[in-house]
Formats: C-alpha cells, structure tokens, sequence
C-alpha cells in the first residue's frame, strides 16, 4: 500500500531535522496532501514558496531536500490519482508507539486542513459532501491522544487504523472533488466562480 517513493516517516524526520525544519513529516505531507486536494498543481513552482512559508519561516530548504520533497509532492499526486485508493499517509510505522502514531496522524490531518485553505478559502464553493469530510478531518485534529490508555491495546489499535482508513477516504473525497475539478489554478488564485 505504500509508495516506493515515499521514504519512511523516520527518514523524512531525519532528513527535516538536519535540515534545521521545525515541522514534522506528518505536517508536511499533510500540507502537500491539503494543497493537492484543494486544487494546487503538483509542480514546484506553486507548492514549494508555499510550503517554505508554514515549515521554514518563508526559507528555502537545502536543495537535496527540496528535490525529496518535489518527489514526495510527485508520488502524492500520483497516489491520489490512482483509481485502486491506494493513497497512503506519511505517518510512523506500525512498530512504533501509539501514541506515537496518533499524535502524528492529529498532525497530519491538522496540516491538510491548513494545505487545503490555502487554495480553498470560500467553504461555500465546495459540496456538502466536501464541506462534512472537512467537519470530520477536523474531528480528527480534536482527538485526545492521552486518552489511549483507555481500553484494550487491541482495541486502541483498531480504533487507530478505522480512524486512519476513515482519513484515508475523506482526503479522496477532497480530491476527487475539489483537487481534480481546480487543478489548473495557481495558489493564492481568486475567488473561483
């Protein structure tokens, strides 16, 4: 289910943080996730000044990182395209602490929220099934991931990978319907009619 060229999540925080980048890589794919499927063309020119903007204060990042990350915006769109909903989330493995993971997937879903307003600001533009996926990632960003101590660890499991598939289905919903209907629209485009 993932994508080859989607490096793990522990060689993305690496390759961030060496490159002195306060954001996760959750936030970022988020971001790129949120972009793509409020409209944003996948190409660097209108992701990456967008991105330098909430990750690294506005400052280009170090060129062999942003040539991961043209890739990773590349396999994303790709990802999203794909008729089989193969899209995967950029979040730690499923060896890796709960509470880890989900921490990570409020990230996630807080930063496509973001990526999404950039190019979708009138909500009223958007379908209703659009509007109620939105509603739910927003949901998702209220989780209380102190609480994983309640109830069984293969019930908190559960409950993380039907919250994770049910992320999964409403970025889908997002792009099938708003990233590939806008796609030819820069950032920051006006009001769309």
């Amino acid at each position: 289910m993932s994508n080859p060229l989607i490096q793990s999540y522990d060689r993305w925080s690496s390759d961030l943080e060496l490159a002195h980048v306060m954001a996760s890589a959750a936030e970022l794919h988020g971001l790129i996730a949120g972009m793509l499927s409020a409209g944003v063309k996948a190409d660097a020119k209108s992701l990456l000044p967008v991105l330098y903007d909430f990750l690294n204060d506005g400052q280009a990042l170090p060129a062999a990182l942003q040539s991961q990350v043209q890739q990773l915006v590349a396999a994303t769109a790709s990802s999203l395209q794909q008729s089989d909903f193969s899209f995967s989330v950029l979040l730690p493995s499923d060896d890796d602490a709960l509470f880890e993971r989900l921490e990570a997937l409020v990230e996630w879903s807080q930063a496509f929220l973001v990526g999404f307003a950039v190019q979708q600001t009138d909500l009223s533009l958007v379908s209703e099934d659009v509007r109620e996926a939105l509603d739910q990632l927003t949901e998702v960003t209220r989780v209380d991931i102190h609480t994983v101590t309640d109830g069984s660890s293969d019930e908190n499991e559960e409950a993380y990978f039907l919250v994770l598939e049910h992320v999964r289905m409403m970025v889908l919903c997002c792009f099938n319907e708003v990233g590939l209907k806008y796609s030819p629209q820069p950032p920051h485009g006006k009001t769309l009619h």
